[in-house]
């Protein structure tokens, strides 16, 4: 059965499917103004768990690549939690959003990593 990955950006969902059924549903942060998670149809293009930004020096466990600049749907480890982070960046502004990844709670991160192989595709709508 063919895996997919379809992350909305107006609603901040991902949800995941196995042909037409859809198998998890997730709560999500994605990227900011400045720093878009652009929309298009990628394909999951490596997996790396445990893994820390080189480029903004943070972890991103359980981290699904889609993009060869380094996007990634992963775990997210900020003090502020995931949920509160939702409600301030629809309500405060997008300043909380992320570099362009798509971060998740540690359990909806570790349930995708586990789930997803290299080449599931990855919607962003």
């Amino acid at each position: 059965m063919t895996k997919s990955i379809k992350v909305s950006l107006a609603q901040q969902i991902v949800e995941v499917y196995e042909g037409s059924t859809r198998v998890f549903r997730f709560d999500c942060v994605t990227g900011d103004n400045e720093h878009p998670t652009e929309r298009g149809v990628f394909k999951v293009l490596r997996k790396a768990h445990p893994y820390r930004s080189h480029t903004y020096n943070v972890q991103m466990d359980y981290a699904l690549f889609f993009t060869h600049d380094g996007k990634a749907l992963h775990q997210y480890h900020g003090i502020v939690p995931l949920g509160v982070v939702r409600t301030a960046r629809g309500s405060v502004g997008d300043w909380f959003g992320s570099h362009g990844c798509v971060r998740l709670s540690e359990a909806d991160a570790k349930a995708l990593y586990d789930w997803a192989a290299l080449g599931t595709t990855v919607q962003v709508l």
